[in-house]
């Protein structure tokens, strides 16, 4: 990947390239506010730093994480906010991590029910007589 340095700007294009994105989406995020408008030339095209970069992939890197919109937009404000807390995002963080775990929890007795109704079936009867569908029209 080519380096930047920090002065140096870059087209939308370019910018959508590094950060492995659509043109749309950089322009999606700044309607939304989690980017600041860019400097634009005389013509009126969009200029980009080697910030906005770095932005993108703070975006990128809550969404793989699974932040939704809101959140995302609470940890870019508190990111660009110098009298933020650190607790604010740890908060946040530790509320993400327990949805997370939540979740596994969840999938965990899905994976459970799913072994028994696999365990309860021979699959040589009739789909009549299966267990897995009676058990399924039972609550």
């Amino acid at each position: 990947m080519a380096k930047l340095c920090h002065q140096e700007t870059i087209s939308i294009g370019k910018l959508a390239e590094l950060a492995e994105l659509e043109v749309q989406a950089i322009r999606y995020y700044e309607s939304l506010g989690l980017l600041p408008e860019p400097k634009r030339t005389e013509s009126g095209y969009r200029q980009y730093s080697i910030e906005y970069l770095e932005n993108l992939r703070f975006i990128k890197n809550l969404q793989e994480l699974d932040f939704k919109l809101d959140e995302i937009k609470f940890l870019v404000k508190v990111k660009f906010n110098k009298k933020a807390l650190g607790r604010d995002v740890k908060k946040l963080i530790k509320e993400k991590l327990k949805e997370i775990k939540d979740e596994i929890l969840d999938l965990e007795v899905k994976e459970d029910r799913l072994k028994d109704l696999l365990d309860s079936c021979s699959g040589r009867m009739k789909s009549c007589d299966c267990p897995i569908l009676k058990s399924l029209s039972t609550t």
